[in-house]
């Protein structure tokens, strides 16, 4: 009797191991849990921030759109530098931002004033919340 609860507890503990390594895979793919959505849009400012020579031109509010189980939230910021710098800023966001995942990267260029154009770089970000 005692052996069964023995390989049950052994069974269930190796489970949780599958488990927690789940819990990892699923926080690099969708971004991490237990990150506000008003946490994630600070650390995506200051993670662009942080760039040399790259300067935040437009950012969108925070998008939040509700589903039964869970809420998508998506955040949109746009930056302008030279190409160097855009690249390199898209991807650390890949590499290296963990609070949510960079789902669209969009390179275009404007003209101001009829002067020299602007290379952008829009970039739109999305992470999902549990709602249970």
């Amino acid at each position: 009797m005692l052996s069964k609860k023995a390989d049950d507890i052994n069974k269930k503990a190796k489970n949780n191991g599958t488990l927690k390594n789940d819990v990892e895979y699923l926080n690099k793919i969708i971004g991490k849990e237990g990150v506000t959505k008003e946490m994630v849009q600070q650390g995506i400012i200051g993670f662009a921030s942080a760039a040399p020579g790259v300067s935040i031109n437009d950012l969108k509010p925070i998008h939040d759109y509700p589903e039964t189980d869970y809420h998508i939230i998506t955040n949109q910021l746009d930056v302008t530098g030279n190409a160097n710098q855009l690249l390199e800023l898209a991807y650390n966001f890949e590499k290296k931002f963990d609070y949510s995942r960079m789902v669209s990267q969009n390179f275009y260029t404007t003209k101001k004033n009829n002067k020299s154009e602007v290379l952008h770089l829009k970039m739109i970000f999305q992470n999902y919340e549990n709602t249970k």
